[in-house]
């Protein structure tokens, strides 16, 4: 690790998350200093673990924070995770990806819906 990458680990954090107080499957993301939340993660696929959800949004949280160094979760999921920008901006001025993941069968199936306040990833 070099000393400008120690740096960047080790800044305030811009973003954290809360687990969401009406959905059990959903996590807000919050902005420091701002009480409303900016986005939120909502794990669509019944069958995952919340605790791997938690560690996906933790990764989110950390790149959305300029983080580099991210938790492996290859070995949990045993699976590949690809997602696609459903709108760039919808009518709560949001940009919504979907992540899917892609198991050993080939196929792949809607896993979460990240949604984000447009601009707000643009550090």
């Amino acid at each position: 690790m070099q000393t400008q990458d120690f740096n960047i680990e080790s800044q305030p954090a811009l973003f954290a998350y809360q687990p969401s107080p009406v959905n059990a499957r959903a996590f807000l993301i919050t902005k420091s200093g701002q009480s409303e939340p900016v986005g939120d993660y909502t794990v669509l696929d019944l069958e995952e673990d919340l605790t791997l959800s938690e560690k996906k949004v933790m990764n989110l949280i950390s790149l959305l924070n300029g983080r580099q160094r991210l938790m492996e979760l290859g070995h949990e999921t045993q699976s590949r995770v690809l997602y696609q920008v459903i709108n760039e901006e919808d009518e709560e001025n949001k940009t919504n990806v979907l992540f899917y993941q892609l198991g050993a069968q080939g196929i792949s199936k809607e896993n979460a819906l990240f949604r984000l306040e447009r601009n707000e990833h643009e550090l």
